[in-house]
């Protein structure tokens, strides 16, 4: 297994664990440092009389500490293993203290015995039909208005739509919500933004437009389809949606951004495995720390379980993640291989935001370029990440892991000589 700091120092829950984590990675604030087992532990002096006992579980890169941090991992957990890439010699090969042992005998035994959880009864069948159906029935109710709404702003003309006050926006969206549609509501809301752009604006109706003929035509897509639907409209996933045979390998861990609203904290995580992509989504409310994170630039053994769609993208984890090994042998494509790549599963799914490339060899061209033989495409970001990457390529050629969403590329991680460096973790 190789390591990094950077990749290190992306598992951490927030940056301020990070900058800690830093500050502690010094064999001097550790009396203890010791490996064997596929565990790493040692006692970190703190504020405290007693210093902190802290050990990580190789086999999945978990961490377990006697601190009082809620933050997983923890800063002493995050020093532990940057110490292990930095100054490995001064780690001795003590036993572990049985605490840890057990601990991690323990793990190894759930991980052993899990098995996928059942579907939970969620009621009877009739009530659940009953249900389904009475949300369909607001769901159609309200986008039989939006379409009323979208045919007046055609009729009024999209130069006209700029005069519309704010409101006129707000309303719609929010009868969205009430009709239990919080997908199509957020479509709506990017109207706004739009409205200095009329090409973009054009397609964004054109997608709420096709949003609003399909649900009235639903019967006749295939099972995929519809669950592509629901998925746009806003439609939770239940545990049976995530019943169907999970894809077990060697996943290897792509790239993470997180997105930061009011009252979510959400990092997008992508695996891949020969030609499929899979993209994990954590969750967290304000003041809580999202979970432990995948090392970026590896390997782990896992099983992911997709939820239904004809281009399957979303996907969780079974169990807990296995085995890590490096990365190995990638192969990146060129500008119209990605168009292409996204264009296909595009015809599948007409409401797919995103889709995964690893993107190379490329040049960067201000402002904000991004060329190779074939073409040139924008690259999402300010001018930071911009020079960041000249920086870091020295205007040479760059291999880049990232996302395009018709519009712009973003770039999640770089390929380097020996490692798949993070790049900018906050969405644009």
């Amino acid at each position: 297994m190789k390591l990094t700091s950077e990749t290190i120092l992306a598992l951490a829950p927030d940056s301020a664990s990070a900058a800690n984590a830093r500050r502690l990675a010094s064999p001097a604030r550790w009396p203890a440092l010791h490996q064997g087992d596929g565990l790493l532990w040692g006692r970190c002096q703190g504020s405290g009389q007693a210093p902190y006992l802290t050990g990580v579980d190789l086999h999945g890169l978990v961490g377990k500490c006697s601190c009082p941090s809620r933050k997983f991992p923890c800063k002493h957990a995050l020093a532990l293993l940057l110490l292990s890439v930095t100054h490995l010699d001064a780690f001795g090969h003590e036993a572990a203290p049985e605490v840890l042992t057990e601990w991690q005998r323990g793990r190894a035994a759930r991980a052993a015995e899990e098995a996928p959880a059942a579907p939970k009864k969620e009621g009877s069948a009739q009530a659940q039909a009953k249900r389904r159906a009475a949300r369909e029935h607001k769901v159609s109710l309200g986008l039989e208005a939006l379409s009323l709404f979208l045919q007046d702003l055609v009729r009024d003309g999209l130069a006209q739509a700029a005069a519309r006050p704010y409101s006129d926006w707000d309303t719609q969206a929010a009868r969205l919500v009430d009709a239990q549609a919080p997908g199509a509501a957020r479509l709506v809301r990017r109207l706004p933004e739009l409205l200095g752009d009329p090409a973009a604006l054009l397609i964004h109706l054109g997608r709420l437009a096709l949003l609003c003929t399909a649900w009235t035509r639903r019967a006749a897509l295939s099972a995929a389809e519809q669950a592509d639907l629901r998925a746009a409209l806003g439609f939770s996933l239940t545990q049976a949606d995530w019943a169907g045979e999970p894809v077990a390998g060697l996943w290897a861990v792509m790239g993470q951004r997180l997105q930061q609203d009011d009252d979510l904290t959400t990092r997008f995580t992508w695996l891949r495995l020969g030609t499929q992509d899979a993209l994990l989504l954590d969750f967290a409310p304000p003041g809580r720390p999202l979970p432990p994170g995948l090392p970026l630039g590896q390997r782990v053994e896992a099983e992911l379980a997709f939820a239904p769609s004809a281009a399957p993208q979303r996907a969780v984890l079974r169990g807990e993640v296995g085995a890590l090994a490096p990365l190995d042998e990638v192969c990146p494509v060129g500008l119209n291989d990605l168009l292409d790549r996204h264009a296909q599963a595009l015809a599948l799914n007409p409401w797919l935001e995103r889709s995964a490339h690893l993107l190379g060899p490329v040049w960067l061209l201000p402002p904000g370029q991004l060329v190779d033989d074939s073409g040139t495409v924008p690259l999402a970001g300010d001018e930071t990440l911009w020079l960041d990457l000249l920086a870091r390529g020295g205007g040479e050629a760059l291999t880049l892991f990232g996302e395009w969403d018709g519009h712009a590329f973003w770039p999640l991680s770089l390929l380097g000589v020996q490692a798949l460096v993070p790049l900018g973790r906050l969405s644009p």
